[in-house]
């Protein structure tokens, strides 16, 4: 399994045992719809493998610094808390599924990555879509590369005169 996959499944495991999500999924964009056309999923955590900075080190590894963004979708987003909003804390029960999101990824560790570190946490505006809330994470990550040498025997045949 490449690193990639294995940071990908290892935080959708970690995120899909919180109830509270309806979907955990890659980023696809699943909510750019117009409002009327919703998904049928209304609480996801989305994982957005941002970037892998590569470098290389001996012995044919690599090591990268991984970002990673869990985009949270809400139905009742907090910015729209008093326009209807369904649970009885008055439209804040996000922000309790925002610190359950934190709570399972920080110190998240893999076999080819090191622990997630929160980074940055921002609400997202984004037009025409559901309310959105982005928790990045970063981590150390390593893959081995093809190496650029093969190891060969050599032999040696002695001549009798």
């Amino acid at each position: 399994m490449t690193p990639r996959k294995e940071l990908f499944i290892t935080i959708k495991e970690a995120l899909s045992t919180l109830p509270t999500l309806e979907l955990v999924d890659l980023q696809r964009r699943q909510f750019a719809n117009p409002k009327e056309n919703f998904p049928s999923y209304f609480t996801a955590a989305l994982i957005e493998i941002k970037s892998i900075r590569w470098g290389m080190m001996v012995e044919q590894k690599q090591e990268g610094r991984a970002t990673v963004d869990i985009v949270f979708c809400c139905k009742d987003g907090w910015m729209n808390q008093f326009n209807g909003t369904t649970d009885e804390q008055d439209g804040l029960i996000e922000i309790d599924v925002i610190d359950s999101i934190v709570e399972k990824l920080q110190e998240l560790r893999g076999i080819s990555f090191k622990p997630l570190d929160l980074t940055d946490e921002e609400a997202l505006d984004m037009e025409g879509e559901m309310m959105s809330y982005k928790i990045s994470f970063s981590t150390s990550i390593y893959r081995l590369v093809n190496p650029k040498y093969s190891k060969q025997k050599i032999g040696f045949q002695t001549q009798i005169p």
